[in-house]
């Protein structure tokens, strides 16, 4: 508006100019800002989205309001779908940290807390959380979380293997004097006995068995404890699920066994005699699965074995028909001495489980269709990275 007049119109017309000049700095500094909150976010958004623990920012109600993908990942859910909900509701689970957070918000909270996901998996989280604060207020919470699953895991392993190796040479050095001292009683004293030989026999037969039992358990402890660095080489898979499943079908005639095994070499790097290990305690397993059925009248028992040939991997897929897995605690089998039956180390799958990591592969523990158990088998077609040498070349059948 033009301002040369001197009279009212004059002074109106520049403090009309004065405001819409004040009105228009203010306007862009205001979007300015805006524009620089945007990028703020933004670039929140993208370091939340590019970090692989789960992160949760929280109102002062403990409302979702910014989850990132990774806290999705780990917890099984899609957590966008759940903003504006109490954390409570949607993860109990996290409830005592954001509770106890609240109650004392100057420090930092932290728990580990185990986490059933819904397609049936548990997670061991290390969960911290924060709350955050503005000019002397409490605004939000702030809750991250890591997956330590397989850190817990390996420190359980560890530890496992340093009691397996006290046990096996605790164990081992007393059997086969035991054994050798009742298998000369037996022998020369036998004719000896004149009242109730039966007897004396059965006694010292139970001893010699229950003596080869403890160390056949201890050769377990052993093998565990002293688990070989494998000897990576290209090698035949077929022929390796043929050689273990002809082993298992020669000596448990009782249980019909069926192989979807191809005809052709399939070539694979790895250690075939690791791996012919691994197949022969599942299907051990499997065996054992079937015997253990509650149902004396649920037919024959049958295992399948199966090979199929992927573009990046290789899938071998044990199914048998016995009394299937539990759902409890289920990623647990695989860790040293956690075992379903009455007296089973607990060490078969966990060897099993050492072998497909020293392999780059994985392990997988499911239900099969119509009952019993599926375990299956993952091997990578390309060649694993190399391993560090070990100080065991063999594994220890003895102490």
């Amino acid at each position: 508006v033009a301002e040369d007049a001197a009279d009212e119109v004059g002074v109106l017309s520049r403090a009309f100019n004065r405001m819409t000049h004040q009105l228009s700095t203010q306007r862009d500094d205001l979007m300015g800002a805006n524009r620089e909150l945007d990028e703020r976010r933004r670039f929140t958004e993208t370091v939340l989205a590019g970090v692989s623990a789960g992160v949760i920012g929280l109102d002062r109600r403990g409302r979702i309001h910014l989850p990132n993908r990774s806290a999705s990942e780990l917890v099984g859910r899609p957590l966008e779908e759940a903003v504006g909900r109490d954390l409570r509701e949607v993860l109990p689970e996290l409830a005592e940290s954001l509770d106890e957070v609240v109650r004392r918000p100057d420090r930092l909270v932290q728990h580990e807390i185990r986490l059933a996901t819904p397609n049936g998996r548990s997670r061991t989280l290390l969960v911290r959380a924060a709350a955050e604060h503005l000019d002397g207020e409490i605004i939000g919470f702030v809750v991250t979380f890591d997956d330590i699953t397989e850190l817990v895991s390996a420190q359980r392993k560890a530890a496992w293997a340093d009691v397996a190796r006290r046990i096996a040479h605790e164990i081992k050095n007393p059997l086969t004097p035991i054994q050798l001292s009742a298998e000369r009683l037996k022998r020369k004293y036998l004719k000896e006995i004149q009242s109730d030989p039966e007897t004396y026999v059965a006694l010292i037969e139970t001893i010699v068995r229950q003596v080869g039992d403890i160390g056949r358990m201890v050769d377990e402890f052993s093998s565990f404890a002293r688990m070989p660095a494998p000897q990576m080489k290209p090698d035949d898979l077929a022929d390796i699920c043929r050689q273990a499943l002809f082993l298992q079908r020669t000596g448990s005639p009782e249980v019909e066994f069926a192989s979807l095994i191809p005809d052709h070499k399939v070539p694979v790097v790895c250690d075939g005699r690791l791996v012919g290990q691994a197949l022969t305690n599942l299907l051990k397993n499997a065996i054992e699965g079937i015997q253990g059925r509650e149902n004396p009248d649920a037919g024959r028992g049958r295992i399948t074995l199966s090979l199929t040939e992927h573009s990046e991997r290789l899938v071998v897929e044990i199914i048998d028909n016995g009394r299937g897995l539990p759902q409890e605690n289920r990623e647990r089998l695989t860790e040293p001495y956690v075992t379903t039956r009455a007296k089973g180390t607990g060490l078969g799958l966990a060897i099993v489980k050492k072998i497909m990591e020293d392999h780059a592969g994985d392990l997988y523990l499911e239900d099969a269709p119509g009952g019993g158990a599926k375990v299956s088998l993952i091997f990578p077609i390309a060649e694993p990275p190399p391993l560090q040498p070990s100080a065991e070349t063999t594994v220890s059948h003895g102490v």
